[in-house]
């Protein structure tokens, strides 16, 4: 029959494919490939086997189901005359009878099967357990797996979804996903490792970080989102950066220098050694750090956890310069003169917005982002009266919570909006609160009041929201005769910043926008100079550190380029990334509360600038791990690359698009389950006890999840009675597209009835079977 068809047409016989690698496709190529055609076997799943590859017995002699498969298996993998297209699927046929065209799409397996030797050292180290398609999802895999112990292709596969929400919407693709699975397994430095490929301040930034992955976590759809950030700080805090080895850079002989030793400025320099780039930091400030050393207390950022990641960065030989500041002891020009070929900008963005209301020149006005950089350099170390800090940020926040651990009598903080519309973050705001801060919302200030040019308090308005101005938010307007005047000794503006670079247009040539940041190249962070790059807060205005680690990584890349004199853009233009095709969430997962960390107590809080925050415990952090959706699949670890011997591991795979000149298509695509899910009667989806007829097989089988043990999803202990429910699904013409009989599911009953019998179980369930009255079924229908 087989010869036939393959013979068939206008005498154009190529060869022959066969969609579907179940038992009947598999016989089919075995039967054409011995009559010697050539035979394309096309099978979606990783495997060949189909269906019998999952029973645990045959019907009607028991035998095993799957040593009758197996030499059909092996010989159809090692047949000269079979191609075996695994993780493809026919997508088209078209042409004439006997010279047909077929389209197939083929997924990346990234395992080399050439190389892959089966030994599965790289599911062993896998962090990620998912639900096993194989089992039924009654046992679990990895995300590195193998179908079954006898599949053929015999190699394993990486099974990959669209990259997880998490590391989708952090700034610096930091790959939470890959981190969190590690530290559920209690791999704290390959866990580390993970997080330096991008981020040089894992301590820093898991401290201080607004983590926008939480906002993006699937599994708030749940409960709440994982505590992504703060598992990133549990991990710094475990593993000691710098007692980690120096990876081996080979270095070179161009110089690049660096103004600014702040988030941007130190990440750029960190990448740029790794490539073997001799890097010089020049620093206007006494200390390094920028913005996170100057403008972010002790108390939410010790200084020795950003001293320690400094540290780290110099070991690769990045030196630092302090106290030497842009325009005043360096230039541009004077730069490359003295030999850099390259110049990185990331001043950032100290200077102060003013309030432009009368008397701003009092005394007793401070910039809060001079007042924060005085009391982080310990220059300023008592406050005593009364603080007005105006501003709804986390400046605002920071320097009231400040003033108050300097001494401050009271400490107001003047909002022109509600708390919905405040910038701060949620965290920062309710730890205020609870410190005591008292937060006036819809108060704008219209004058500082003065004696002796003296500050002694500030005449304020109440507001109302209007209209959303450009940037979405209500527009306050003052309310008339609302005004108000509050007491106080001190006022410190927090209502904005800007990069202090005016000077540059005229100096260098560079162009500077109306709000005083520097223009360049959104991939590249190119100039309009040459050789002059640009990143961070200095081209952004105000933003998130994490965002500022982003840019200055971006432009290490595009200055390694620009000195090896290539396309700085290339293959790095913006692109939307897909957010569909996830591992689904499952129905049954147990809401669970978010881990939270402990803090110190409040005397402590307000007494001094000890971190608040405790951190995770070992195990706080590990079950929170837990929590993980594992969106992705693969969390791209690299734990398998690291694992495998044969270098078989390729994540660089990519989709093939393969057309295939066949004389004939023969189609095998086999049965799909019904899903009893939809017919409430069963229960089934919502009780853990009530299977399908394939469900049951991989229970009863050797090679299953519970390794032949006849006992009950929900429990794991040995059932009592089991009944089957038959007819259901295949004649159901309610939910299903047909009225006929599948013909199996009565044999099948049968069979199952049987097996468990001959299953090692206790004598009371072996003579709960002779009265059993209701024997069942398939749960499935055919498809023709």
């Amino acid at each position: 029959m087989c010869a036939e068809i393959a013979r068939s047409g206008n005498g154009v016989v190529g060869s022959v494919l066969v969609a579907g690698g179940g038992i009947a496709g598999i016989q089919a190529a075995l039967d054409l490939a011995n009559s010697g055609f050539f035979v394309h076997l096309v099978e979606k799943s990783p495997a060949i086997g189909g269906i019998m590859a999952q029973l645990d017995k045959t019907f009607p002699t028991n035998d095993c189901s799957m040593c009758i498969i197996s030499p059909k298996l092996v010989e159809c993998g090692q047949h000269p005359n079979i191609n075996l297209l695994t993780l493809a699927e026919l997508e088209s046929v078209t042409g004439e009878e006997g010279n047909l065209q077929a389209k197939v799409r083929q997924m990346p397996r990234f395992i080399d099967l050439e190389k892959c030797t089966g030994c599965g050292d790289c599911a062993e180290v896998c962090p990620v357990s998912m639900p096993s398609e194989f089992d039924e999802a009654v046992g679990s895999r990895k995300a590195t797996y193998k179908p079954y112990a006898q599949a053929i292709p015999g190699g394993y596969r990486i099974d990959k979804r669209d990259r997880s929400p998490c590391t989708n919407a952090c700034p610096n693709n930091v790959n939470a996903h890959a981190y969190v699975a590690l530290i559920r397994q209690g791999k704290y430095r390959e866990a580390m490792e993970v997080i330096l490929r991008t981020l040089p301040f894992p301590g820093t930034i898991g401290r201080i970080c607004p983590h926008p992955c939480e906002s993006a976590c699937r599994r708030g759809q749940v409960d709440e989102p994982v505590s992504i950030c703060a598992l990133k700080r549990f991990v710094a805090d475990q593993v000691d950066i710098e007692d980690l080895p120096l990876p081996e850079i080979a270095k070179g002989d161009e110089k690049v220098a660096i103004i600014g030793a702040g988030p941007a400025g130190l990440t750029a320099a960190h990448f740029l050694a790794l490539e073997g780039y001799e890097s010089t930091v020049f620093e206007a400030q006494p200390v390094a750090g920028g913005m996170l050393r100057l403008g972010i207390p002790d108390y939410r950022l010790p200084p020795e956890v950003l001293d320690k990641e400094i540290r780290a960065i110099t070991r690769l030989g990045v030196e630092i310069k302090l106290n030497t500041a842009l325009g005043r002891d360096v230039t541009i020009e004077g730069l490359f003169k003295e030999g850099y070929k390259a110049v990185y900008l990331a001043i950032g963005a100290h200077r102060d917005l003013q309030l432009n209301i009368p008397g701003e020149d009092g005394e007793g006005v401070f910039s809060s982002v001079d007042f924060l950089r005085r009391v982080n350099l310990g220059e300023l170390t008592k406050l005593e009266g009364k603080v007005v800090v105006v501003g709804g940020g986390n400046v605002a926040m920071d320097a009231a919570r400040s003033a108050l651990r300097l001494g401050a009598d009271q400490v107001t903080i003047l909002y022109r909006r509600t708390r919905a519309e405040m910038p701060a973050y949620e965290y920062e705001v309710e730890d205020a609160l609870a410190e005591g801060i008292d937060i006036q919302y819809l108060t704008a200030p219209q004058q500082i009041l003065t004696k002796d040019n003296q500050v002694i308090g500030v005449q304020c308005i109440k507001m109302e929201l209007g209209e959303p101005d450009s940037s979405g938010r209500r527009r306050p307007v003052p309310l008339p005769g609302s005004e108000f005047i509050v007491e106080t000794d001190f006022i410190l503006p927090a209502i904005g910043q800007r990069p202090e670079s005016a000077f540059l247009a005229d100096t260098s040539g560079l162009e500077i926008s109306r709000w005083g940041t520097l223009e360049a190249d959104p991939v590249t962070f190119a100039t309009n100079v040459e050789g002059v790059f640009a990143g961070g807060d200095a081209h952004t205005g105000p933003w998130v550190a994490i965002g500022a680690v982003a840019h200055g990584r971006e432009a290490a890349i595009s200055i390694s380029r620009y000195l090896r004199g290539e396309d700085l853009k290339a293959g790095r233009e913006p692109m939307e990334v897909p957010q569909e095709h996830f591992v689904p969430i499952s129905e049954d997962l147990e809401k669970i509360p978010r881990a939270s960390q402990a803090h110190i107590n409040m005397a402590e809080r307000t007494a001094g600038f000890a971190e608040v925050e405790l951190g995770f415990t070992e195990e706080q952090a590990q079950a929170e791990a837990a929590k993980c959706l594992n969106c992705m699949a693969c969390c791209e670890c690299m734990q398998c690359v690291a694992a495998c011997q044969a270098h078989a591991v390729d994540h660089s795979m990519e989709m093939q698009d393969i057309t295939l000149d066949v004389g004939s298509v023969i189609l095998a695509p086999g049965a799909d389950t019904f899903d009893p899910a939809i017919i409430d009667t069963y229960l089934y989806g919502k009780h853990p006890n009530v299977v399908t007829s394939i469900e049951f097989e991989r229970i009863l089988s050797a090679s299953g999840p519970f390794q032949g043990h006849m006992i009950r999803p929900s429990d794991h202990q040995e059932p009592k009675k089991i009944a089957w429910l038959q007819c259901v699904g295949s004649r159901n013409v309610q939910h299903c597209d047909n009225g006929y009989c599948s013909a199996v599911c009565c044999m099948y009953a049968i069979k199952e009835a049987i097996e468990p019998k001959n299953i090692r179980m206790s004598p009371w369930i072996r003579r709960s079977f002779s009265w059993i009255c209701a024997p069942m079924g398939r749960i499935s229908r055919s498809i023709t």
